[in-house]
């Protein structure tokens, strides 16, 4: 049997970024054995079991071939959350935590109504939301059923009887007027966007919007010009070079008080803008 610390070892010299891959091999350990990070690095000298060892080597192996530790592991953090992830849903990503961060800041003054999430995927951002807003109703949306199932399993344990999941395509099926907010994370790549083969392990269909990377944001633009009350507030996390494209999008569509926020990377990521009618400042 082999030591955790030379198992480590053995797979963080495979790595080119040494740093990332001893963190990413003492989770990966810690998930195969149960025990903390703390605990594998004070006692390295620890034997695994002949069956902890076999795992842990063929988890490695998944990660060295590009497998996402989220999806290895079947767990990603956002918003504090330890939410359940599977292939089928997009992994969150920590600069999506901006889009919950501005729907609190301009959560006050909005009109009554119901939160919608078109898109929820792993549930991160309805779950985000219900951990902070207990007086509005927030429903999550979602068409494909296999990150379905995964929001299903996240709502049920952290939900805290405040979101409302079903299955439709974006907003199709919501009553006109009925929301006060429509906050999502939507596909955003271009069918020839050059990352895309970087990112083969996650669903196409929560990465890629048309040739252009934009039609399912306008797709959800024109619908949030239905659904939302006069003053409802629409939030938008998009790609790093598309802020001026969907500015524009929000302004063709007579949204109000459109602006573009910036990442903790200075990237503009989240565009924002108010149905026409009442403002967010009335």
């Amino acid at each position: 049997m082999k030591q955790a610390r030379q198992l480590l070892a053995e797979a963080a010299s495979t790595e080119h970024d040494r740093e990332s891959a001893e963190l990413e091999s003492r989770l990966l350990a810690s998930h195969v054995t149960g025990r903390s990070r703390a605990s594998l690095f004070a006692f390295p000298e620890a034997e695994l079991t002949a069956e902890q060892s076999d795992t842990l080597q063929q988890l490695l192996q998944r990660r060295c071939q590009g497998e996402p530790l989220a999806y290895i592991t079947g767990q990603r953090e956002f918003w504090s959350l330890p939410l359940s992830l599977a292939a089928g849903a997009l992994i969150p990503r920590p600069d999506t935590e901006l889009l919950v961060d501005l729907a609190l800041q301009h959560l006050p003054g909005l009109p009554p109504g119901d939160i919608f999430e078109p898109g929820t995927g792993s549930g991160a951002i309805a779950l985000a939301l219900a951990q902070e807003i207990t007086d509005r109703p927030i429903v999550a949306i979602e068409r494909h059923s296999a990150a379905l199932q995964v929001a299903h399993d996240n709502i049920r344990q952290f939900g805290q009887g405040r979101v409302q999941l079903i299955q439709a395509n974006w907003l199709d099926c919501i009553a006109t007027e009925s929301a006060a907010m429509i906050v999502s994370n939507p596909p955003y790549l271009a069918s020839d966007d050059p990352h895309l083969p970087t990112l083969q392990y996650e669903p196409h269909t929560a990465l890629v919007s048309g040739t252009s990377g934009l039609e399912d944001i306008e797709l959800i633009i024109e619908a949030s010009c239905r659904v939302g009350k006069p003053g409802c507030l629409l939030l938008l996390e998009h790609g790093n070079e598309q802020g001026s494209s969907v500015r524009s999008l929000l302004e063709n569509y007579n949204f109000e008080q459109i602006q573009t926020c910036r990442d903790l990377s200075g990237h503009e990521r989240v565009s924002l803008g108010y149905r026409e009618g009442l403002s967010g400042d009335d």
